[in-house]
C-alpha cells in the first residue's frame, strides 16, 4: 500500500512543470558563470584587484563548478534531488553573502570556490533532470536559449541602465537571491530520475560512446567560445560607438539563442548527424570566408557572426541531447555541464594566446578545426549506436 502511495506522489520528469523548473534552476545556478566578465569587472572596480587576482577569483569559481559536476557522477543517481537543490541553494546563499559582511581577499577566494562548487551541484541536478526526459535535445535547447537571453539582458543591457551605480557586493546579493529562487523551484523537481530503476540496468550501456559524445560536445563549446570571445574586440575595432557596439553584441547573442531555440523546436526529427553536420559545416565555412576577407562590409560581418553563433549553439543543443541519449543510465549526464565550463574557459585561453597583432585568423582556424573534428567523430558515433539512441529515454 505504501509503495502505491509513493508512486502516486512521484513527480513525472516529463511534465512541463518539471522541465520548466529545471531550465530555470539551470539559469539561476549558472547566472554568475555566464555573466562572469561583468561580475569580475565590478570586482576590479570596487575592490581594486590586479589581473592575477581576477584570474584566480574566476578560476576558483569555475574550478569549483567543474569539480561539482565531476563528483556528481558518483551520487546523482542515488541522491534525493530536491534535497540536493536545497543544500546547494542554501550553501550558495552563504558563499555569496559572506564576502558582503567579511572583508579580505582570502575570504572572497574561499567563498568563490564554494559558491562555484554548490552552484555546480545545482546545475548538475538540472542537467540530469533535463536529460532524463523523452526529448533531451529540446530541453537543452531551451536551457541554452534561456542562458543566452540572460547574457544579453544582464551583460549588455543592464549596464546601460543601472549597473554603473551597482557595486560588486550588491551583485553578490542579487545572485544569492537567485539561489533562493532555485530552492523554491526545487520543490517542483522529482526526487530522482526516472531511470533510477530496473530499466537502466536492462539497457545496454556504452560508456566509451558517452565519453566520445562528451568530447564532441567539448569541441563544439571550445570552437564557439573562441569565436564569441573575439566578437567584442572586433566590434570595437570597427569604430562602433559604445552604445551601438552593445546593441550589436545583443543582436549576436540573441542570434545564438535563436539557434538553440530552433534546435529545441526541431528536436530530433532529422536525427543527430544531419543537423550537426549542416550547422557546424555552415559555421566553419563562414569562418573560412572571414579568414579570406570575403565579408568586408560591416553589415555582412554582423550577419556572418549571427549565422556562426546560431549554428554553433544549434549544434551544442544536439550535442548535449546526443550525450543524454547515449547515457542510458544517466550517470554521466552531469558531465555535460563540465564540458560547457571547460569549453568556455578554453576558448578564452585560445583567443588570448593565438591572437597575433590584432589578427583573429588563428583562433578562427582553431575553431574550424575543432568543429570539423567534431563532425568527423560524430558521424561514426551515431551510426554505431543507432539502436541505443532509438531506445533510450522512451
Amino acid at each position: 500500500m505504501s509503495s502505491i502511495l509513493f508512486e502516486k506522489k512521484r513527480v513525472d520528469v516529463n511534465s512541463a512543470k518539471v522541465r520548466l523548473a529545471a531550465i530555470l534552476i539551470s539559469v539561476c545556478a549558472m547566472m554568475y558563470f555566464i555573466n562572469m566578465p561583468l561580475m569580475l569587472g565590478l570586482a576590479v572596480k570596487d575592490l581594486g584587484l590586479v589581473q592575477s587576482q581576477v584570474w584566480l577569483l574566476g578560476g576558483l569559481f569555475l574550478g569549483g563548478a567543474a569539480l561539482a559536476a565531476i563528483l556528481s557522477v558518483f551520487f546523482i543517481r542515488i541522491a534525493h534531488w530536491q534535497r540536493l537543490i536545497f543544500i546547494s541553494g542554501f550553501m550558495s546563499i552563504v558563499a555569496f553573502l559572506l564576502p558582503v559582511f567579511l572583508s579580505g581577499f582570502t575570504t572572497l577566494l574561499v567563498c568563490q570556490a564554494l559558491a562555484g562548487f554548490f552552484a555546480g551541484i545545482g546545475y548538475a541536478v538540472a542537467i540530469a533532470c533535463l536529460g532524463d526526459a523523452k526529448n533531451p535535445t529540446c530541453n537543452y535547447g531551451l536551457a541554452l536559449t534561456a542562458q543566452t537571453a540572460m547574457v544579453a539582458l544582464v551583460s549588455y543591457q543592464l549596464p546601460n541602465i543601472v549597473i554603473r551605480g551597482t557595486t560588486f557586493h550588491e551583485v553578490l546579493m542579487v545572485v544569492a537571491g537567485l539561489s533562493v529562487v532555485s530552492i523554491l523551484l526545487g520543490t517542483m523537481m522529482p526526487r530522482n530520475g526516472k531511470r533510477a530503476s530496473l530499466k537502466s540496468a536492462m539497457t545496454e550501456q556504452n560508456p566509451i560512446a558517452v565519453f566520445v559524445a562528451l568530447f564532441i560536445l567539448l569541441l563544439v563549446f571550445v570552437g564557439g567560445s573562441s569565436v564569441r570571445n573575439s566578437i567584442e574586440p572586433i566590434a570595437s575595432r570597427l569604430d562602433f560607438a559604445a552604445t551601438e557596439g552593445g546593441g550589436v553584441m545583443i543582436i549576436l547573442i540573441l542570434a545564438s539563442g535563436l539557434g538553440s531555440l530552433i534546435a529545441a523546436l526541431m528536436d530530433t526529427r532529422s536525427g543527430f548527424t544531419k543537423p550537426m553536420v549542416i550547422a557546424l559545416g555552415v559555421a566553419a565555412t563562414i569562418l573560412v570566408m572571414g579568414v579570406f576577407q570575403l565579408w568586408p562590409e560591416q553589415i555582412s560581418l554582423i550577419f556572418a557572426f549571427c549565422l556562426v553563433g546560431g549554428a554553433w549553439n544549434f549544434a551544442a543543443a544536439y550535442g548535449m541531447g546526443l550525450t543524454a541519449k547515449l547515457d542510458s543510465g544517466g550517470k554521466y549526464t552531469p558531465l555535460i555541464g563540465t564540458m560547457q565550463i571547460l569549453g568556455n574557459v578554453a576558448g578564452i585561453a585560445i583567443v588570448g594566446s593565438l591572437v597575433v597583432g590584432g589578427s583573429y585568423v588563428l583562433p578562427y582556424m582553431f575553431a574550424c578545426v575543432a568543429w570539423i573534428l567534431a563532425l568527423v567523430v560524430v558521424i561514426p558515433l551515431v551510426k554505431r549506436n543507432q539502436k541505443l539512441i532509438a531506445t533510450s529515454n522512451d
